[in-house]
């Protein structure tokens, strides 16, 4: 297995709300390899204790280094919250999508008042308000966990689906915020349905600072890592659901199961 992963970019998620950061990554980088993970065995991070997510999020990261991976992208904003640690424990670069996220809707912001929507352990975390108190942006969180399901299971049209999204966010028209952040990576696949209750609030979707350049060697001037432009596609959950869920906004994906 290391060398089939030697190189790869491991993207990282609970399940497929990911693939809209590999979606981005692929564009802006086609000739890396990228092995993207959905942990669907552990699925939703969002409703998982700290200290729970903490060691799966460890026990991934030393499966990655063990195969070969050359730098991880926590495609999942629960998952980076946990960036710190990580970095602190590991030797393979760790890319998160927070602080990227936070410039991002500086950018956006007139009135200096952005509401985000994420879910349960991102937002108790205050990550997302501590880095956007540093540019004097005031937040106003939405816990949303009770939406994941239906992004992951691809039920966005159910009865069910709009009364969860009512319950989570019939008061976001009155946060009187010009942005808003889908701070989770399942929610761009529910943007139609949120975008009823944003108004003309300005949707910034998750990105991250990961970047090839990194690892390019002076003496040779080339990326090592970035030579096929493959992309392997693997869960620890169940992947005919996780194929059955991709196919409709992630056609080329075809997952195979995996024990980690």
């Amino acid at each position: 297995m290391e060398s089939l992963f030697a190189g790869f970019t491991a993207v990282l998620d609970s399940g497929v709300g990911g693939l809209t950061v590999l979606k981005d990554l692929r564009a802006k980088y086609g000739e890396c390899d990228f092995l993207y993970l959905a942990d669907g065995a552990y699925c939703p991070y969002g409703t998982k204790s700290a200290s729970a997510l903490s060691n799966r999020l460890q026990t991934l990261l030393t499966w990655f280094e063990s195969n070969g991976v050359r730098s991880a992208v926590l495609a999942c904003n629960t998952a980076s919250v946990f960036i710190g640690n990580l970095r602190r424990r590991f030797d393979l670069p760790v890319y998160g999508v927070i602080e990227p996220t936070c410039r991002l809707a500086a950018q956006t912001t007139v009135n200096k008042r952005v509401a985000l929507l994420a879910t349960n352990l991102t937002v108790k975390s205050g990550v997302y308000d501590g880095f956007l108190a540093k540019m004097r942006i005031e937040t106003v969180s939405f816990a949303c966990s009770a939406l994941v399901p239906f992004a992951e299971n691809n039920a966005f049209n159910s009865a069910a689906c709009d009364i969860a999204l009512h319950n989570a966010l019939k008061n976001l028209p009155q946060a009187n915020a010009d942005t808003v952040i889908l701070g989770c990576t399942h929610f761009p696949l529910l943007q139609d349905k949120i975008s009823a209750y944003a108004g003309n609030a300005h949707i910034v979707q998750c990105v991250t600072d990961f970047s090839p350049s990194v690892f390019e060697t002076p003496a040779a001037n080339d990326r090592v890592e970035c030579r096929r432009g493959k992309t392997i596609f693997l869960t620890t959950g169940n992947a005919p659901q996780i194929n059955k869920t991709a196919s409709v906004f992630c056609p080329e994906a075809n997952f195979a199961h995996v024990d980690i």
